[in-house]
């Protein structure tokens, strides 16, 4: 039961707080406005970004269209022209999807000129531009090709490293194979049985399985591992 002490004491402090709000309605009115300004404008900001976002794409397929309609004679002239610009439009991007993915188109122009440098520099960009995207893994993959196509043994394996260390990427078994192979190649035994031990246990079914698995009994034939 309520006593009329109570029903005093909860209308003083009734009383108190409504003083205190009126004393500072102003400020109070002040903070909600600026909360409701910052929501506007955070609608705002996030429109144009999509507004920006969906803008950077169709220049990007604006772009790479003609080299897909490009007869043989006339595709190297289109890459080169189209080259330029892409890379342009993926430095204003450097930071968000449409720089990943100009950035990652580059790489593939790059990439069929065989200028390995040039690839390996712009995924490694893409992978960069798009940290914690699904896509960094798969350029990092890409790099870490392009490295080995340099003959820059220590740079690929670092690349395969950032690979494996996303454990959803579709390359994940050709990469840890790869860095069971390279780490081989450079003697260091015990790290290639690690990478296909792990592979054979990890993908017992996998075609690359399959080859770690010779491996590791070439090696342990050898007697470079137990």
């Amino acid at each position: 039961m309520v006593s009329i002490n109570d029903k005093k004491e909860e209308k003083s402090v009734s009383e108190k707080i409504g003083a205190v709000i009126m004393k500072f309605r102003f400020l109070f009115l002040s903070v909600i406005g600026i909360l409701i300004v910052a929501a506007i404008a955070a609608g705002i900001a996030i429109t144009v970004s999509e507004s920006s976002r969906k803008k950077g794409l169709e220049t990007l397929d604006s772009l790479m269209y003609p080299l897909t309609q490009a007869v043989q004679e006339e595709y190297p002239a289109a890459r080169d022209a189209a080259l330029p610009e892409i890379l342009a439009l993926a430095e204003k991007n450097a930071n968000n999807v449409v720089g990943v993915r100009a950035y990652m188109a580059a790489a593939e122009l790059y990439f069929d000129m065989e200028d390995w440098a040039s690839a390996r520099d712009a995924w490694v960009a893409a992978a960069g531009a798009g940290t914690g995207a699904y896509t960094a893994a798969v350029c990092y993959y890409n790099a870490a090709v392009c490295a080995e196509n340099l003959g820059d043994t220590v740079t690929a394996v670092s690349y395969y490293e950032m690979t494996v260390a996303d454990e959803e990427c579709l390359f994940l078994p050709h990469a840890l194979f790869s860095l069971g192979r390279l780490n081989e190649s450079s003697g260091n035994y015990s790290e290639a049985q690690t990478y296909y031990t792990k592979l054979r246990d990890s993908y017992p079914s996998d075609f690359w399985t399959t080859l770690a698995e010779s491996r590791l009994i070439a090696l342990r034939g050898d007697g470079v591992i137990q």
